[in-house]
């Protein structure tokens, strides 16, 4: 039977801040998502059996119902009403769990695109977002990749020019940090000053200093085990270094890869994940 691999790419958040919360519990964001290179292997193929089946180098991801790619398989079977819902989805994983870089919804997201790719296409991009949407707020741009302004939950989606020429270091501690905590963090917070996203018109500028100048994250303070990373990040010349999403990864960007190659090698003396990208 046929067999598909595909990349299922890492995300980071150039500006991140929260604008409201809705009444059914979710919040609305504004936010510049970037894919990365850092990438987790998605391989996929139909069986006879009638069940989806995970396998994984992960020891802690949940290979059952739990797992987004799973339930992204399931939500695109019943779309196109397919009888037969066997597959087997092996999932090679890179990028740390629990990272704010979007492992699981870009694993579910190849699932979708690659599902769609061994029926011929059966659906359109729009279609394929719609599905994503109702399983993740992030899967929607994992689908679509490069860079987008997110808006809404995310699922309002403004193409943006991707950033100049540059090397991005990666790295995490131990900590992990719980999506659904975090906001319920930021919730129990007392009234802040909402940031102005001037992102994707710096983007389209093109200037990475000024880029790197207005990066924001207004979950990073809540995690302030990120410090001692961004701080070696920055020490080794970083433009500038910054938690990703709801954390607990930071990324930096350098105009320099030995300087990035630099601060790669201390990070991991220290014994944190880290990689260029």
């Amino acid at each position: 039977m046929k067999t598909i691999t595909l990349k299922a790419k890492a995300k980071i958040n150039l500006f991140l801040e929260i604008t409201g919360k809705r009444e059914n519990g979710y919040h609305d964001i504004s936010t510049v998502m970037h894919e990365i290179d850092l990438c987790d292997d998605i391989t996929l193929s139909k069986n006879d059996t009638g069940t989806v089946t995970i396998t994984s180098n992960s020891a802690t991801m949940p290979l059952d119902e739990r797992n987004i790619a799973y339930k992204c398989a399931a939500a695109f079977f019943d779309e196109i009403n397919e009888e037969n819902t066997g597959l087997n989805i092996d999932i090679q994983k890179h990028i740390p769990m629990e990272a704010g870089l979007a492992g699981g919804s870009t694993d579910g997201a190849a699932v979708l695109n690659g599902l769609n790719e061994l029926y011929n296409n059966i659906l359109s991009k729009e279609k394929l977002c719609e599905i994503g949407k109702r399983v993740g707020a992030d899967l929607p741009f994992c689908i679509m990749g490069g860079a987008m302004l997110c808006e809404g939950i995310g699922e309002i989606m403004t193409p943006c020019p991707v950033l100049p020429e540059c090397v991005i270091l990666v790295a995490k501690g131990k900590e992990g940090v719980s999506t659904k905590e975090a906001y319920a963090n930021i919730d129990a917070t007392p009234s802040r000053e909402i940031k102005e996203n001037k992102m994707p018109s710096l983007l389209e500028k093109g200037d990475l200093k000024e880029i790197c100048r207005a990066m924001y994250n207004c979950f990073e303070y809540l995690v302030p085990s990120v410090e001692p990373i961004k701080e070696i990040m920055n020490k080794y010349g970083a433009l500038n270094s910054m938690m990703s999403g709801s954390g607990s990864a930071v990324f930096g960007i350098f105009e320099d890869k030995q300087k990035a190659e630099n601060a790669l090698n201390e990070l991991k003396d220290k014994e944190i994940f880290a990689a260029i990208c």
